[in-house]
């Protein structure tokens, strides 16, 4: 509790000396480590595709013969590599609301450690791993909810 009195009084003293927060920049660094690897894969790009043509991911996960977590993280997967992608639509296929969404930003932006067990920890294990990653990647591409 210290440490969030530090953090939160140090910010106050720099608005009021006129220095500058974090930078948007750092901010997006920090973002894509706690992400994690992200590596491109012909069927990531096939997932991308055919969600944009209104398919879910329990369809994608037939029609590929993957678990349907395995399609969720290639959907979540192309929206942090930037691909256009409805992030409502695929909320809520995963089941986040905005007050979820929220609940979940304000423990990724307060994560300090780089480490999404931390975050689904904080949240008392009330969200799976495919949700936080979602807010996540909503994050690293700027979308609101």
């Amino acid at each position: 509790m210290d440490q969030r009195k530090r953090t939160s009084q140090s910010s106050h003293d720099g608005e009021a000396s006129g220095s500058k927060r974090m930078k948007p920049e750092s901010n997006k660094i920090h973002l894509r480590q706690l992400y994690g690897k992200n590596q491109p894969s012909d069927k990531k790009i096939r997932i991308a595709e055919e969600l944009r043509t209104g398919k879910d991911f329990t369809q994608l996960s037939s029609e590929l013969g993957i678990a349907k977590a395995t399609a969720e993280v290639y959907g979540i997967d192309c929206l942090a590599a930037g691909k256009e992608l409805d992030h409502k639509r695929k909320a809520r296929y995963l089941g986040i609301t905005s007050e979820d969404f929220q609940v979940m930003t304000v423990n990724i932006l307060s994560n300090e450690d780089n480490k999404l067990r931390t975050i689904r920890d904080a949240l008392n294990e009330e969200f799976s791993y495919n949700q936080i990653r979602f807010v996540l990647a909503c994050l690293i591409q700027e979308l609101e909810f």
